[in-house]
């Protein structure tokens, strides 16, 4: 039997979503509590490795449990609520088809960062987002942003010790819009390079202050030359927001 089970999380206290040795991570704290209700080890296959102090509203999981054990599925998101610590929730559990691979069937991801400008952050919004002293130009931002869409090879745009041979990705949309003091930029693609969102964000905010320009962005975006002043923003803003399927 398959299982996918949506889990959303703040991720502050953890080391990423993956598992590693000596650390805690979500996927970690969720596979120990799955062990301790069915009494055998289960892995737990993930959409897309978060890193540490980045939070999921919406990350997608599977795993594989022998068809002979008897599952409630409410039963069994209401059990794991319960054993797991009050930073990670899972929102449902449904059964699916056996071929259903949570990573490599999605067809889109929606990552949202956000930024709050001018007034310190409250005690509700820290480590959620990415404060910022002055305010921001908007219509800068979105000239940036729009240099990104489409595909392009992004191995500029991604954190040293990639393992992966292929870096192309094609960015779908990323919009900018402000509600209040916090700016929301979501960015849509079909997969991303570990690290990538949070270096274009940086690349914006550069953009944005006039540090790196227009053929600076281009150059990185067709791999000639890396950006002049690179930036990766703090973790704290980011947000897996939706898989889709």
């Amino acid at each position: 039997m398959n299982i996918k089970i949506h889990i959303e999380y703040i991720g502050t206290n953890y080391c990423g979503w993956q598992k590693q040795a000596n650390n805690k991570t979500i996927q970690d704290e969720i596979e120990k509590k799955l062990k301790k209700i069915y009494k055998t080890k289960i892995t737990l296959l993930g959409s897309g490795r978060t890193d540490s102090g980045v939070h999921g509203i919406k990350q997608i999981a599977n795993f594989h449990i022998d068809k002979k054990i008897n599952i409630n599925l409410i039963a069994l998101r209401n059990k794991l609520n319960r054993l797991l610590d009050q930073d990670i929730r899972i929102r449902s559990c449904e059964s699916v088809d056996d071929n259903f691979h949570s990573q490599h069937s999605c067809k889109k991801k929606i990552y949202l960062y956000k930024i709050k400008t001018l007034e310190p952050c409250s005690v509700f919004e820290d480590n959620r987002v990415h404060f910022i002293k002055r305010d921001l130009n908007l219509k800068k931002l979105r000239k940036g942003a729009s240099f990104f869409i489409g595909e392009h090879d992004f191995i500029h745009f991604c954190k040293t010790g990639f393992s992966g041979k292929d870096t192309k990705r094609t960015i779908y949309s990323l919009t900018i819009i402000k509600r209040k003091k916090i700016l929301e930029v979501r960015i849509s693609g079909n997969g991303f390079l570990r690290g990538m969102v949070r270096l274009i964000i940086g690349a914006l905010l550069n953009y944005e202050k006039d540090k790196v320009s227009d053929i600076d962005i281009m150059h990185a975006l067709t791999n000639r030359s890396k950006l002049k002043l690179n930036l990766s923003v703090p973790a704290c803003g980011l947000y897996l927001y939706d898989v889709k399927y």
